[in-house]
């Protein structure tokens, strides 16, 4: 596996884990809400790839191993209210200030990795 492609890979699961946890904020003053969340990252980069349905002959269809599926669950808050809804919005903000750090690591490294090839082509 590329460096790219891993940051890549990467950063779409953090995007999707960032939807998720938005969606949990979002979702905290809602009755019977239950808290969701992504799997972790191995079981990203290790799950099946997803299939898509080709409706028309005309439809392209990607490379065997380039969409893989991001899956929810429920996620493990802290604490339910007298509602029945347990997200944390401490908790939540925990996660996307996490994802905020792993976004900027993963853009530095592709942003180091880019230059390095630059250079190795200019010389």
């Amino acid at each position: 596996m590329y460096l790219f492609d891993l940051a890549s890979r990467h950063m779409t699961w953090l995007s999707e884990r960032q939807a998720v946890t938005a969606a949990n904020i979002a979702n905290a003053d809602t009755p019977g809400y239950r808290a969701q969340g992504v799997g972790s990252f191995s079981a990203y980069l290790d799950g099946p790839p997803v299939q898509m349905a080709a409706t028309s002959p005309l439809h392209m269809m990607p490379p065997p191993d380039e969409a893989r599926p991001v899956g929810r669950d429920a996620g493990g808050s802290w604490a339910s209210s007298h509602s029945g809804n347990n997200v944390s919005v401490e908790q939540e903000l925990m996660t996307a200030s996490s994802n905020n750090r792993m976004m900027g690591i993963d853009a530095g490294l592709a942003r180091s990795f880019h230059r390095m090839l630059l250079a190795s082509v200019k010389a």
